[in-house]
């Protein structure tokens, strides 16, 4: 019986353990994506936290029967400066490429861009992320860059 398993630097190559999953020298484009999709889901998630937060202080608004005045203009002074405007920056570019990061994500759970398996062989490499999926990968980035500067410019628009 042959013995296939690699000898010497390559067999240590492969036992990084902890560290290799965090070495982000090793990383290829699909795995950048998958890391910043976990990254971005707690963003967002986050977001929806602070947010259900933050808008139950404007329930019944500043003289109703919600939170009273001092704490309607508090949540307003957090969020209505440069500071918070930023944040929304980047939470549009966090929510958009999530989105179609995402949706890149399904298509590839379903096999559409998926490519033909092959015979695997050591040096395991990933054979699978296909042309499409490149491009999909840079379009959710694009698409996130070209939202997040639309969204500066509509809301810096007043500032200056």
């Amino acid at each position: 019986m042959a013995d296939n398993t690699p000898k010497g630097a390559e067999r240590a190559k492969n036992k990084r353990g902890i560290w290799g999953w965090i070495n982000p020298y090793h990383y290829n484009l699909e795995r950048w994506a998958y890391a910043f999709q976990r990254i971005t889901g707690v963003a967002v998630l986050a977001y929806v936290l602070g947010h259900l937060g933050d808008t139950s202080f404007f329930v019944g608004g500043p003289t109703g029967s919600g939170p009273s005045p001092s704490s309607w203009d508090f949540i307003g002074t957090i969020f209505e400066n440069s500071f918070g405007h930023l944040i929304l920056v980047l939470v549009v570019l966090v929510l958009v490429f999530h989105g179609v990061n995402g949706i890149r994500l399904i298509l590839a759970e379903f096999g559409f861009i998926l490519k033909k398996p092959s015979k695997i062989e050591y040096p395991y490499k990933a054979k699978g992320l296909g042309s499409g999926q490149k491009y999909l990968i840079w379009i959710g980035i694009a698409a996130g860059v070209a939202a997040a500067v639309w969204a500066f410019l509509v809301l810096f628009e007043g500032m200056g």
